[in-house]
This record gives C-alpha cells, sequence and structure tokens, in this order.
C-alpha cells in the first residue's frame, strides 16, 4: 500500500542469518532485488547455501540471487556507508526499499538498534528517497514491554512512522511496520 504506481520493490534485510526469505520472495517475483546485510561468517556459509540450494532447485539459477554484504551491524559508520552504495545504484525514486529486523537488534550493542533507524531513514533521505517501509519483529530500544506510545516515539525519533504494532512475549517482542516520515 505503499508502494508508488510503477515502483519496483528492493529489500533490505539486515542481519538476516540462514534465512531464505530473500531467495523466496524473488523467486515469486514479490521484489525485484535484494540485499542482506549480516556478519562476514554468516555471509560466507551463506555463499555456500546458495551452491547447495541452486543445485538441489535448479530453477533458481534463473533468478538475481540476493547480493550478500558483510558488515558488522554495530558499527554505524560502515552501515551508513554499505547503504548508500546499496540506495545509489538506481534512481531513488524507481524503488520503494522495504528494510527487514528480524531478531537481530537483540544482538546489538546498547543505542545501536536506535541508531541503526535513524541511520536509514537520514540515508534514504539523503538518497532523495520518498517512501520506504521499515518491517521489524525484534527488540526496539526505549520500549518498554510493548508500550504504544513509547513505540510511535521511539520510531518518530528516528524518521519513521508507525502503521502497525503488535507486542508479543519473548525477547523479540516488537512486531511491526512503519513509514519513511518525509517533512
Amino acid at each position: 500500500r505503499e508502494v508508488n504506481e510503477g515502483q519496483k520493490i528492493r529489500l533490505v534485510c539486515l542481519g538476516a542469518g540462514y534465512d531464505l526469505r530473500s531467495v523466496k520472495l524473488l523467486a515469486k517475483s514479490v521484489v525485484d532485488i535484494a540485499y542482506e546485510l549480516d556478519l562476514e561468517q554468516v555471509v560466507e556459509t551463506k555463499q555456500k547455501l546458495f551452491g547447495r540450494l541452486l543445485k538441489r532447485r535448479p530453477w533458481l539459477v534463473n533468478i538475481l540471487m540476493p547480493k550478500l554484504i558483510p558488515i558488522n551491524l554495530n558499527d554505524i559508520i560502515q552501515v551508513r556507508e554499505q547503504l548508500k552504495g546499496v540506495l545509489s545504484q538506481s534512481n531513488a525514486h524507481d524503488y520503494h526499499t522495504i528494510f527487514v529486523f528480524e531478531g537481530v537488534m537483540i544482538y546489538l550493542d546498547e543505542g545501536i538498534p536506535s541508531g541503526l533507524l535513524k541511520t536509514i531513514s537520514s540515508v534514504l533521505k539523503d538518497c532523495g528517497a520518498d517512501n520506504a517501509t521499515l518491517c521489524f519483529a525484534d527488540r526496539l530500544e526505549n520500549i518498554p514491554g510493548g508500550d504504544f506510545d513509547a513505540g510511535i516515539k521511539e520510531l518518530g525519533t528516528n524518521g519513521w512512522e508507525m502503521i502497525d504494532w503488535c507486542p508479543k512475549p519473548g525477547l523479540a517482542r516488537h512486531m511491526g511496520t512503519a513509514r519513511l516520515e518525509v517533512k
């Protein structure tokens, strides 16, 4: 519902681990291009998994596999530079970018999850993007429990407007979506 007519969909998963969601979405033409940013060891192992996957499912050879980018998500400066590289590969208005965090923020250093949200929105705006979506099933910072108002504040402070909010029990207790705030 956030995509402008004619826009392609770019998926950026931060800390995707060994999840194959990107491959499935590419294979079904739900997204046009996908990037995954994760630790170097994870990227190396996932490249091997992709090799085995292509042998077992040869029909996937014809799709553009996700671009794997080794990165330490605790290094905000490096994340900013990598995101600039990803987003500047095409005209910002040609793509609607969906960012996905699932169970990764709980492992990051204090202050980093909020810093990542702010960095992503900042880089999007610097690249001229007028829309983007954030999907998360994680633990956002500065939100005790599942407090709705604290969720709105935390996302808003970091450049996002909440669309959906669904707190749940467990470590990755915040689920929801948000849109890029363009001001």
